[in-house]
């Protein structure tokens, strides 16, 4: 059943054309990027990217705002959209469960934000390498390290996502509540970042991507591992609390 419903989900976003569309602007940015790199001086912000560290400065930029509303926005159209529509009471899901339904959902969220992070850093290192050739792999084991680690803030996003968008009314609502709470989050990271370092499991989006040239400490990755795993505990129960209750 759950197969069934995956399947049903990305026909739906394939038919959108809403990642084909992803795939070709965010491939124009790493290249537009790549090309700003490699015609700036080391002194320059975009010129220390140069090279080996360029899948990292990609990594940021896909993380900052861009492939975090995407995310955003993929959840709106699966879960908000369908709410507005109706989808949810349709007869091709007779006999389905709000949980199984959701579960397949969130799977395919899940999958989505497995691709696009993988699409980004494929991208950048290939582009990267046309570039500067094997330099690209120069700072390899430091920006893997923060790939993985960047694992754990993506996997709580998703479920954070989930959660808001059961609770919004629409696509537009959806879009404007992530986009808010993504500046405020932005304008918190950068400021009191020593204060919300013990519950915000979205500073570490920018903790494990080195952004801004924050400092990626043993002392850290532990404490944001650990902050990611807790918040994503409490967002499941939410997700189930919130689906039990809701009358689709």
């Amino acid at each position: 059943m759950i197969i069934r419903l995956l399947n049903i989900q990305f026909a739906r976003l394939k038919r959108q054309k809403i990642l084909y569309i992803f795939f070709v602007v965010m491939a124009a940015m790493i290249i537009s990027n790549a090309l700003q790199c490699a015609g700036s001086s080391e002194d320059n912000g975009m010129g220390y990217y140069a090279g080996g560290k360029f899948p990292i400065m990609c990594m940021q930029s896909y993380i900052d705002i861009v492939g975090t509303l995407f995310l955003s926005f993929i959840s709106a159209v699966l879960i908000c959209g369908e709410k507005a529509s109706g989808m949810f009471r349709q007869p091709l899901l007779n006999g389905v469960s709000k949980k199984q339904l959701l579960i397949a959902k969130t799977i395919s969220i899940f999958t989505v934000a497995l691709i696009c992070f993988l699409f980004v850093a494929i991208v950048s290192i290939v582009t990267g390498f046309f570039l500067w050739g094997s330099h690209i792999f120069d700072h390899a084991q430091e920006y893997l390290l923060q790939m993985l680690l960047l694992a754990f803030p993506q996997i709580t996003m998703v479920l954070f996502f989930v959660l808001l968008s059961l609770y919004m009314s629409n696509i537009s609502s959806m879009m404007c509540a992530s986009l808010i709470i993504l500046l405020v989050n932005n304008l918190f990271s950068q400021f009191f970042g020593s204060y919300i370092s013990f519950i915000d499991f979205m500073y570490y989006l920018y903790v494990f991507s080195g952004y801004n040239g924050m400092e990626l400490t043993g002392k850290m990755i532990v404490l944001g591992i650990a902050v990611n795993v807790i918040t994503g505990i409490i967002l499941v129960y939410g997700i189930s609390r919130r689906t039990n209750s809701m009358v689709m």
